[in-house]
């Protein structure tokens, strides 16, 4: 493997987990993003609920955070596909797998060391949001290349 392929396809996947990793970045935290999302979606809250209470807003809150679990770990999921995928554009099943394997394990070392940190919180409803994630966009990607082979061998007929 060369170094420009290793830098293309498994730096982004390493970097996003790196990103991720919760013993690193303070900034996912509860705390942090509601000092850093609130402000920034209440004016838009009030736009179109005028009479939300506080604790709307913090369910909002609560709700765009498991929407950003879902998709980080759909995104690591793409981003490990992409890298066991290569410049190879066979369907091969291992890759699958071994991208969910990846991803949800991971997940689930980031919830268990997130209950080792002051500032963050581990728990198993998240590391399910996580796996959903994950599943949602490899089921997607089985979908579409399932389809796509069906169309192809409609053509060849």
């Amino acid at each position: 493997m060369s170094m420009i392929y290793l830098l293309n396809y498994w730096l982004p996947p390493v970097l996003w987990m790196v990103f991720l990793f919760p013993l690193t970045n303070d900034a996912l935290s509860a705390r942090s993003t509601a000092d850093t999302i609130v402000p920034l979606i209440e004016p838009i809250i009030r736009l179109f609920l005028p009479g939300a209470s506080q604790a709307t807003i913090h369910t909002i809150h609560i709700l765009i955070r498991k929407l950003f679990h879902l998709f980080n770990y759909a995104f690591l999921a793409f981003l490990l596909w992409r890298a066991f995928q290569g410049k190879n554009k066979d369907w091969c099943w291992k890759r699958i797998w071994y991208s969910c394997v990846i991803s949800v394990g991971y997940g689930a070392l980031d919830e268990f060391l997130q209950t080792m940190t002051a500032t963050r919180t581990g728990s198993f409803s998240d590391w399910m949001i996580d796996s959903i994630g994950v599943l949602f966009f490899l089921g997607v990607v089985t979908l579409i290349r399932q389809n796509h082979e069906g169309t192809l061998s409609e053509k060849t007929i």
